[in-house]
């Protein structure tokens, strides 16, 4: 074959549908040659042989979606399938997100909520490091591509448990030297999540030289914000400061501005980026596309410095410290939270609870909503989710619109039928990718659709620094999804999570078929994708 000509047989053909190269670039009718893992040719192939040809003639044609934002290493080994992930057309993952990384983890106390969530699966956490667990994932196969970022709170919890306090010049020591073990293991990057514990005790002076760390193996810093509520302007200025410091690129997960007092805000945090982009850091964000985030229950109601420890110390002290739990009641009363907002997610202790709000429930035993939440995290485990309807639709728009925002699910990837299934997750884990599609491509325009799919292509891939993933040209891996730009639309609800959505038609990863006429395949072409072996 010359060089500049198209092979004339493919392993298999995508014929006749509107292709969308996932630059932004306006979309053209072509077919797709695919050999082996790779697209061969984009163009006329009427006159090739292929060994298998689908007929996508009025689908859209593009490259598979990138999740720049999940959890689902949480779930990864007893959901292999990622059916939730699957069907939306997402072909690549980046978990260990908000500083959080089952591969980090160790079977110490700190880590007794990641070991719950593990046990009941019947997966044992048995590995030492992120590598021990990436050849977990790969030796049990994966139907989607991962990526992962090593998480600062598993690391600070590694160092030090959950000492609410800086660390000392050994701890600091080892956190650096576990991230620079994960980064030679195949970390993209450091996260943080600076709302949780133990992250919310780090400052400034302990997050610069670990982004160091991470800049300097070409990796980038994704953190969850300290604050996403009243103080949500200065928690990105503490993100730009370490990003700026520690020479990284900054990557400001699930943008937002919490509670209706804080609408609009996003406005002026959204100048913030602008302005450290003009001093020359590379700033990009990400969100999903819902007006309701979920979480643990005291992270919405209680005050930081309330939460230390893990769920099982809080619960023991709101039993046996009735001071703390006082001090705690007249904190909530000034934090803003509208209890007819707040939906219980997940209640081990009280599946009934779940759908219901803080106010309803509360009403029904004749409470003050904040009495209810202490009493109900002092009961068992102290672990239970809820879902905050606190978000506007202006501000997801607002963020939504701006070029530099991708798209991610903050999901743990689940199937209906799995272990999880009880679990009550936010619709985001089967919908934040087709919901954008339908709701704010196609009904309220507020992108064009191959803008939408720059967002979930090569904006994550260029983030990500994969050369040969998120667009689709002769070249490129074969990872790629074909939709129906008329039917897709997100299905799942708060009250019904565990539902696909619609108009997804084919999936391929690597150049394999893994959903097929929108069913799962049952295939693992899946690959971890390791800094500087990631697509390139």
């Amino acid at each position: 074959m010359r060089p500049g000509e198209s092979p004339d047989s493919f392993d298999l053909v995508l014929r006749g549908g509107t292709v969308y190269d996932g630059t932004g670039a306006s979309p053209v009718r072509a077919d797709v040659g695919i050999s082996g893992d790779r697209v061969a040719a984009v163009g006329d192939l009427s006159g090739a042989r292929a060994g298998r040809v689908l007929d996508v003639r009025g689908k859209a044609v593009a490259p598979g979606f990138i999740d720049i934002h999940t959890h689902s290493d949480l779930t990864v080994l007893f959901t292999p399938g990622m059916e939730s992930s699957l069907h939306q057309g997402v072909t690549s993952e980046v978990v260990g997100n908000c500083g959080i990384s089952l591969g980090l983890s160790l079977p110490t106390e700190a880590f007794s909520l990641e070991q719950r969530g593990t046990a009941r699966a019947g997966v044992t956490l048995d590995w030492k490091d992120l590598g021990g667990f990436l050849r977990r994932v790969e030796e049990n196969g994966v139907a989607i591509n991962v990526a992962t970022l090593a998480g600062h709170g598993s690391l600070r919890k590694r160092a030090m448990g959950l000492a609410a306090r800086r660390p000392d010049d050994a701890e600091m020591r080892n956190m650096l030297s576990d991230l620079e073990t994960a980064l030679e293991q195949g970390a993209v990057g450091l996260s943080s999540g600076l709302e949780y514990v133990p992250g919310m005790y780090a400052d400034v002076e302990e997050m610069v030289p670990l982004a160091r760390v991470a800049a300097a193996a070409g990796g980038f810093y994704a953190t969850h914000i300290r604050d996403e509520g009243d103080a949500v302007e200065e928690a990105v200025a503490e993100a730009i400061e370490v990003a700026e410091r520690a020479g990284a690129p900054l990557q400001l997960s699930h943008h937002k501005a919490e509670r209706a007092r804080n609408w609009g805000k996003v406005a002026r945090t959204l100048a913030q980026v602008d302005a450290a982009r003009e001093r020359g850091l590379d700033v990009l964000l990400d969100q999903y596309p819902y007006t309701a985030y979920q979480t643990g229950l005291a992270t919405v109601a209680l005050p930081p410095w309330a939460g230390a420890g893990t769920p099982e110390a809080l619960a023991d002290r709101l039993r046996h410290e009735p001071d703390l739990r006082e001090r705690a009641r007249v904190a909530m009363a000034d934090n803003g939270v509208d209890y007819a907002s707040v939906e219980i997610a997940n209640s081990p202790g009280h599946p009934e609870y779940a759908g219901r709000t803080v106010a309803a429930l509360a009403a029904d035993r004749g409470q003050d909503p904040r009495d209810f939440v202490l009493d109900l995290l002092a009961e068992g485990e102290g672990w239970v989710s809820a879902a905050h309807f606190a978000l506007a639709d202006a501000d997801v728009e607002r963020i939504l619109s701006d070029p530099r925002v991708m798209v991610g699910s903050d999901a743990v990837a689940s199937t209906p039928l799995g272990p999880n299934t009880s679990d009550r997750p936010h619709p985001r884990t089967y919908g934040t990718f087709a919901r954008v599609l339908s709701r704010y491509v196609r009904e309220k325009h507020v992108l064009t659709l191959e803008e939408a799919i720059r967002r979930m292509t090569s904006l994550p891939a260029l983030r990500l620094g994969w050369r040969d993933r998120g667009r689709l040209a002769p070249g490129a891996v074969a990872d790629i999804v074909v939709f129906d730009p008329a039917t897709i639309a997100d299905v799942a609800t708060f009250d019904a999570p565990h539902v696909f959505p619609t108009g997804i038609e084919h999936v391929l990863v690597a150049g394999t078929i893994a959903l097929e006429g929108g069913v799962a395949t049952g295939a693992r072409p899946g690959r971890i994708l390791r800094r500087n072996a990631a697509g390139r």
